[in-house]
């Protein structure tokens, strides 16, 4: 009945618009078919109606019981549910029922949700279900949880992060849920931030092109298809440049930082698609994101051009009274949202925003032209998501959710993830026949593995974790025997357990693998006030270097943690990063060599926690204290990552070495695997310009590809780069190329790159 009435209502609106001649619909050549009924329910909506699909609910708030009351069942309240699904129309709902519903169980609430509000509501209009699926279905019980984004760009391997976002949008299709509120675009300036492991990292290159990645294979099928989700960018913008390093804290960015490094991740992801932007909570220069309309109607969905729908983070409408103390009240607060153009407000608790949107553009304070772009945007994507013709999925249809297939490619990503950084005398990879002491935090503990956002919020609880995945320890005895194999916890997170024990233990040993870590977390309670691993962790490894048997240090954490005092201790170091369900697996073949490792560092790891930056600083950032510039500090370089196989480079060629104009410049390298394994290699190629009006960086990244090589073999791997790729942000903020010099730095190992001068001419 409903979609006879809007074809019936279609078929009039169509004839009266044709007749005044005013709307676009009267060319319709020129419009798609999805404008065209997005046009013919907007004007059958109220403006109630209207504000209703603006809001973004949480599913606890139609649940019996309190928000956040814990809950092994989704049972909706009767009142609660009829007042804000069906009279209010909610256009959207996100969040968890407070457990992590396998995917039948949430075939069974969304459809109830959405037969609710197609079949009962005025208009039949379907309900957006987003979600933070940011590492795998995270929140569907029994998908594979990939490894944390940071972990994905260690990888440097794009094909590997589209298949990353193309299962994971399988498997969230497979529960219903199409709307998912990643990849993370951010770009990391600060490890003290805990989502940096939840970012691509910290240089907006390799950020780009992985939010790309993660884009093409979440919506590449296009979003009609039913194993599509619309991903969700964010956060728009400046959230991982806190000048405190603080979840949500003040970033100061200038106007030609924030389109130097900020804006180009979403750019990219913009101009390929992407549907969704999530505005960020913190506030940049002092103005909260949330109502800075330069940024989001300016800059977003002026110069981006961007047609897709922006939404607030949680509660961030109301923080702008209670945390920024930049609107009286939520009255207030709404207002100067809405008019900075945000189109969806994530009002988790209650629908009271319905009525204030109502109230405001009732007395002229919100234009209606405001309230109606919101809501052709909103419904566009619903329409481009099929929801009015499929608003749920039966999930008998997803044969391969948690698939051998899907399993295989969560374990390829953790493995090619796994970085190592130090590796005296080639002691890894280990002998299976050796007896080994295994240790530390890290050891035995699925959930600091998979990290945050792992079935539940915090991903600290233990019920949830699959029983058929390994932690380090059980991978590593399923991999050589029990009876070579030695355990004894050591720490926990912060306290000492069994320290002297575990010293005791290896003296018996031939060596000792000590795995420290993280505790899970995300957003403000992954706040930390230093950076340095916790003092217990490391407390545990000075212990054990009294016992002089060679150390293999594990570290599973989002972040670099200072470890100045203890590297000197240790043998072997190997990052983890935040792998997932598969990660045990990973680290136990990569330490006995059934891997060979390939990730590289997304991020500079600093070795002083005073001494924090970039590789991409400027030459006055390390002025040292003699006066010179040799003040960049870092236990290990962006982009660095060694191999049981060696790789040389060699006849770097450029086709020419001065450019003119817009002319493109061609770039090959001969790399050879000089060892005696198979092994993949990253080629990095950066750019340096040598001056500039706005101080130059030390160097940026421009390209990379990651390669295969057998051992004796040698590849041409080659790149083009263009003009775009010289140019930076000048002094009036637009993109210049300056007359110059520049150079060209190609390798696998920052510290030992091949490099080659150009001139550039205008």
């Amino acid at each position: 009945m409903k979609k006879l009435l809007l074809s019936i209502t279609l078929g009039i609106f169509l004839i009266i618009v044709g007749c005044k001649g005013q709307n676009k619909l009267a060319n319709t050549t020129q419009t798609s078919s999805i404008d065209i009924k997005v046009d013919s329910i907007l004007a059958l909506m109220t403006l109630k109606e209207k504000a209703g699909q603006m809001l973004n609910i949480g599913l606890p708030a139609v649940l019996t019981g309190n928000y956040w009351d814990s809950r092994d069942s989704a049972v909706y309240n009767v009142e609660k549910f009829n007042e804000l699904i069906i009279k209010s129309a909610v256009g959207s709902i996100h969040n968890t029922p407070g457990y992590p519903a396998e995917k039948e169980g949430w075939y069974q609430i969304i459809k109830k949700i959405q037969d609710s509000a197609m079949q009962k509501s005025h208009l039949g209009i379907p309900v957006l279900y987003g979600i933070d699926n940011i590492h795998g279905a995270n929140y569907v019980n029994g998908s594979v949880l990939f490894p944390h984004q940071i972990a994905m760009a260690a990888t440097w391997n794009t094909e590997l992060t589209k298949i990353c976002g193309e299962i994971t949008s399988y498997e969230s299709r497979a529960a219903s849920l199409p709307w998912n509120f990643n990849p993370n675009a951010d770009v990391a300036m600060n490890p003290l931030w805990g989502r940096i492991g939840e970012s691509f990292g910290e240089d907006p290159y390799l950020i780009s092109e992985m939010t790309l990645a993660y884009l093409k294979g979440s919506q590449e099928k296009g979003l009609q298809d039913s194993t599509s989700t619309a991903v969700c960018l964010k956060h728009f913008i400046g959230y991982g440049a806190g000048k405190n390093g603080k979840d949500r804290a003040n970033a100061l960015i200038p106007e030609n930082s924030l389109r130097q490094y900020f804006l180009p991740p979403f750019e990219k992801a913009i101009k390929n698609g992407a549907k969704g932007v999530m505005i960020s909570s913190n506030a940049v220069n002092g103005i909260p994101c949330h109502i800075n309309s330069h940024y989001i109607n300016d800059i977003l969905k002026g110069e981006l051009g961007f047609k897709g729908v922006v939404i607030s983070d949680f509660s961030d409408v109301e923080f702008l009274v209670t945390a920024h103390l930049s609107a009286k009240d939520k009255r207030e607060a709404t207002k100067m949202a809405v008019n900075a153009g945000l189109d969806m407000i994530m009002n988790p608790f209650d629908a009271d925003i319905v009525d204030i949107i109502v109230d405001l553009t009732e007395k002229g304070e919100i234009p209606m032209s405001r309230i109606n772009d919101a809501v052709t945007r909103i419904l566009r994507l619903k329409y481009e998501l099929n929801l009015f013709e499929v608003p749920y999925n039966n999930p008998k249809g997803y044969t391969k959710f948690a698939s051998q297939e899907h399993i295989d490619a969560n374990y390829k990503s953790a493995s090619e993830a796994i970085t190592l950084l130090k590796n005296n005398n080639n002691i890894l990879p280990l002998s299976s026949t050796k007896k080994v002491l295994v240790t530390g935090y890290s050891a035995n503990s699925i959930n600091v593995l998979n990290g945050a956002l792992s079935r539940s919020f915090l991903g600290r609880e233990t019920k949830f974790n699959d029983p058929s995945k390994l932690t380090i320890l059980n991978a590593i005895k399923k991999q050589v025997g029990e009876a070579n194999i030695e355990f004894v916890e050591g720490t926990n997170y912060l306290e000492d357990i069994n320290s002297d024990k575990a010293v005791e233990m290896a003296k018996n040993t031939d060596y000792i693998i000590v795995c420290v870590g993280e505790i899970p977390a995300s957003e403000k309670p992954s706040d930390i006030n230093e950076l340095d691993l916790p003092e217990v962790q490391q407390a545990l490894i000075k212990k054990l270097s009294a016992a002089k048997k060679p150390i293999i240090l594990v570290m599973v954490q989002g972040r670099p943690r200072i470890i100045r005092e203890i590297e000197p201790l240790v043998d072997a170091i190997v990052m983890v990063y935040l792998p997932g369900e598969e990660g045990g697996r990973a680290v136990s073949d990569v330490v006995y060599g059934n891997i060979n490792p390939s990730g590289k560092l997304p991020y500079t790891y600093p070795k002083y926690s005073g001494n924090v930056l970039s590789y991409y600083y400027k030459k006055a950032d390390i002025r040292d204290i003699n006066w010179g510039y040799d003040g960049f500090y870092p236990q290990f370089e962006f982009g660095f990552g060694l191999s049981y196989t060696t790789f040389d480079y060699s006849n770097l060629q450029i086709n020419k070495d001065t450019l003119a104009g817009s002319e493109a410049l061609e770039i090959s390298i001969e790399v050879k695997n000089t060892g005696n394994r198979k092994g993949k290699e990253v080629v990095e190629v950066f750019l340096k310009d040598f001056l500039s009006t706005l101080s130059p960086d030390s160097k940026k990244l421009v390209r990379f590809s990651k390669i295969e090589l057998n051992p004796g073999e040698t590849k041409s791997v080659n790149f083009v780069l263009n003009s775009k790729d010289l140019a930076n942000i000048g002094i009036q903020n637009k993109w210049i190329i300056e007359e110059g010099e520049f150079e060209i730095q190609v390798g696998g190992n920052p510290q030992n790159l091949l490099k080659k001068g150009i001139y550039y001419s205008k």
